[in-house]
């Protein structure tokens, strides 16, 4: 039974991930409203549902809802029972709320080398002072990378690891 429900979330996962890969010209960045807090009683049911069935052992605390692309995104934070947090962002596919990414936070020394390297050939003497693990559930995982930048200003960079291979992206990472 667990192997027929982690086949079928992989499969949502799957469709998750082409359906919500809209091709956007070179250079144009993501268009977000901003997170805004959402209180847990006002998470909607299926979003708490389909949390849930992607990881039955987050103990769940937090929420925020946003627009990308147009498209609604909940982000649904908690711990695990290690004590680790994990963020799932979720979006609707076909009209179902559906994980999307799986996010933690990370120090550099968790960063695999190439992916490492790629950042530091792409943006030399630039130091991120925050690293977080985008697990798209499709054995890609995009490592997002945030650091100083013009004006005080955080600096975003992203490495795509798939296939043992790291590419520097030059455009935000859409799923």
């Amino acid at each position: 039974m667990k192997l027929k429900n982690c086949l079928l979330v992989s499969t949502a996962m799957l469709l998750a991930l082409s359906a919500c890969s809209a091709e956007r010209e070179e250079g144009q960045k993501v268009d977000a409203s901003g997170k805004e807090e959402t209180a847990l009683e006002a998470l909607p049911d299926e979003v708490l549902a389909a949390a849930l069935a992607a990881r039955p052992d987050l103990e769940i605390r937090e929420a925020a809802f946003e627009t990308r692309d147009g498209n609604a995104y909940y982000d649904v934070g908690g711990t695990l029972p290690d004590g680790s947090e994990l963020e799932l962002d979720m979006t609707l596919v076909d009209g179902v709320w559906t994980v999307v990414e799986f996010q933690r936070d990370i120090g550099m020394d968790l960063v695999p080398e190439m992916v490492a390297a790629a950042l530091a050939a792409g943006v030399p003497d630039w130091t991120p002072t925050r690293s977080i693990e985008s697990d798209q559930g499709d054995g890609t995982v995009i490592y997002e990378f945030f650091g100083p930048g013009t004006d005080d200003e955080l600096e975003k960079r992203e490495v795509k690891w798939t296939d043992g291979m790291a590419e520097l992206l030059v455009d935000e990472w859409a799923h």
